[in-house]
């Protein structure tokens, strides 16, 4: 694509993906109305093609005319300690007393099992998947899945004539094997977490000596 290196560019300098796709689609359609009066004048397609594109401009110029504005930055680009360390344990959190409210439907081992195993792994692929298509350092998404780990509430409903509802925080670490059994959803839940993390490190490009 004529435009991949420009659109790279401002992903990475916090321009919003959806501007960005916009912007790219505009140059792509300016530089085709370019190239059609290029033809009109009486050049061959390569050529006009050639000269479409000097005339449009440099890729530097392009790309600056957009990260000349801040009002198309990204809110993951403006505030990543928000979208990336705050905002995920309380949203967690959320959820989770969402499904506590609806367990009187659904049951309270189903609410707290879904709680437990999908909320912070669902964030964590989530922070990932931000971070990618943004080109943010991996360090804010990572330092956001240690919270997740950190901060994200464990759910225990106690039914009965006292019925009642303890919240935890932090991770699980089984000392025997009983007491992994026992909190399996927990546990699940910190591995499914982890992987968004492990397959971020692992994709990081390594520098060659």
């Amino acid at each position: 694509m004529p435009f991949d290196a420009i659109a790279e560019t401002l992903l990475k300098g916090g321009i919003a993906p959806r501007h960005v796709r916009r912007y790219v689609r505009e140059l792509d359609d300016h530089l085709d109305d370019l190239t059609a009066q290029q033809r009109a004048a009486g050049y061959d397609d390569a050529d006009a093609a050639a000269r479409a594109r000097a005339r449009l401009g440099e890729d530097a110029e392009l790309a600056q005319a957009m990260l000349d504005q801040p009002g198309m930055r990204s809110w993951p680009a403006r505030m990543p300690w928000l979208v990336f360390l705050l905002l995920p344990p309380i949203l967690t959190a959320a959820t989770g007393l969402a499904l506590y409210a609806a367990a009187c439907f659904i049951g309270y081992g189903a609410a707290m099992t879904a709680v437990q195993m999908l909320a912070a792994p669902a964030m964590a692929a989530l922070l990932v998947l931000l971070a990618g298509r943004q080109r943010l350092k991996p360090a804010w998404p990572l330092l956001g899945i240690a919270l997740l780990q950190l901060l994200t509430p464990l759910f225990a409903a106690h039914v009965g004539p006292h019925q009642n509802l303890q919240v935890g925080y932090g991770m699980v670490i089984p000392v025997r094997w009983s007491v992994a059994l026992r909190f399996w959803p927990v546990m699940l839940s910190h591995i499914l977490t982890f992987l968004p993390a492990a397959w971020l490190i692992r994709r990081r490009p390594r520098t060659v000596r």
